[in-house]
């Protein structure tokens, strides 16, 4: 491609040196542009679906890349969800019988070591009042009667506590959470998508980069498109041409082999001049050389890469 636009290049100067006598009038060339096609997700290329010269759709898949990894993890963040959810659904509906009948077991056991303490400390005292137990006994008994209490107090609480609901703010806290996820889960969908690369434009498949089982990584180009219509003509003018041409001025496109003249806007002015190669320069030619690109305002015209064409400033 480098050297195809030399070759112009030196037509062109070699045509302004010496061939031409229209000064208005500057030989140029055809081009067209390149759309690069890369993976997104850095993967193995699992299927090539065109070939170089296929005529192409936009949307039409291109190629695709392996998915396993992501699949297996939108995977996991579904089942993720449902555990969650679970979680979500029990403290909506507080503890469950199975769970009540166990704390009930615990209750009843200890309301029945409290009555047993309560019969022991009043023994205990009808024993005292004939000095038959000693004053430390009765205050060890009526010490493990208010433990009883506090521990039956205590467990009827928490079962009445856990019988209702979670508190409000829990149970946002909870949806919170499964709303993260799901965000995650479309993330992850989105990310399963651009697996299967498509084409944007309609077009032509001017080159395949890359096969199949090599790997794609993020930047580096599998295949290159040439779309539809978007072609430019590329032309070089040297320094006191330079100031007669602007950007977004209509230029007129001849070529010669149809006869036929096409518009054309100038959309790119080189800042940087380029020099002229050594064996055509002389003290007629300039140093320097400029280079110009335009767009043809029919976008739909099917022209040839590569042919000269005659610009007209």
């Amino acid at each position: 491609m480098k050297f195809s636009a030399l070759i112009y290049k030196v037509l062109y100067i070699f045509l302004i040196a010496g061939c031409n006598d229209d000064k208005n009038s500057i030989i140029g060339y055809i081009e067209d542009e390149y759309i690069y096609m890369s993976s997104e997700i850095p993967a193995e290329i699992k299927k090539l679906d065109v070939s170089k010269g296929d005529v192409i759709s936009a949307g039409e898949i291109l190629f695709r890349v392996d998915n396993y990894t992501l699949n297996k993890k939108k995977e996991r963040l579904e089942k993720n969800k449902q555990y969650e959810e679970a979680i979500l659904e029990n403290m909506q509906k507080g503890i469950r019988q199975s769970e009540i009948d166990i704390i009930s077991i615990d209750i009843n056991r200890i309301s029945s070591e409290l009555s047993k303490a309560e019969s022991t400390l009043e023994r205990k005292r009808k024993l005292r009042n004939k000095n038959f137990v000693s004053k430390e006994d009765i205050e060890s008994e009526e010490l493990n009667l208010i433990k009883k209490r506090n521990e039956l107090q205590k467990i009827k609480a928490d079962l009445n506590n856990r019988m209702l609901p979670s508190r409000n703010d829990e149970l946002l806290a909870q949806k919170i959470k499964i709303n993260t996820i799901d965000v995650d889960i479309d993330d992850s969908k989105y990310e399963i998508s651009k697996a299967i690369i498509r084409s944007p434009v309609d077009g032509v498949i001017h080159d395949i980069l890359k096969k199949e089982g090599e790997f794609a990584s993020t930047g580096n180009p599998v295949l290159i498109i040439t779309p539809n219509g978007y072609k430019k003509v590329k032309f070089y003018i040297n320094r006191s041409q330079l100031y007669k041409v602007k950007h977004g001025e209509p230029i007129i496109i001849t070529i010669n082999d149809l006869d036929k003249e096409y518009e054309a806007t100038i959309n790119f002015i080189s800042n940087k001049p380029e020099y002229t190669p050594p064996m055509l320069y002389d003290n007629k030619n300039d140093t320097l050389v400029y280079l110009i690109e335009a767009k043809f305002n029919n976008n739909q015209l099917r022209l040839p890469a590569g042919i000269p064409v005659e610009v007209k400033l």
